[in-house]
């Protein structure tokens, strides 16, 4: 992603703090963006009629849902690079 060979220090700590930011942009983005409309429409009458339209909308969610889950695991993948970088001693020409 940025100009670092891949498997350097500073290539995981960058994408660690760029993953780290763009976590806390979505956050706000669904907190201010998404959550009132959620709050609005889910009422009892809400799920007492459960068709298509819910169900694409529910569908749309769950998409929305796994955005952030893919940016933390991406975030938790170089924080553990961050912690186990060169850990093992191989050498090539072991």
């Amino acid at each position: 992603m940025f100009k670092f060979d891949k498997g350097t220090m500073p290539y995981h700590i960058t994408n660690l703090v760029f993953y780290l930011f763009t976590l806390a942009v979505l956050g706000f983005i669904y907190y201010y963006a998404f959550l009132p409309p959620i709050l609005e429409v889910t009422t009892a009458d809400f799920f007492a009629n459960f068709g298509i339209g819910e169900a694409v909308g529910i569908f749309f969610f769950l998409i929305v849902i796994i955005i952030p889950l893919m940016v933390l695991y991406g975030a938790i993948y170089h924080l553990y690079k961050i912690i186990t970088f060169n850990r093992k001693k191989d050498t090539v020409a072991e």
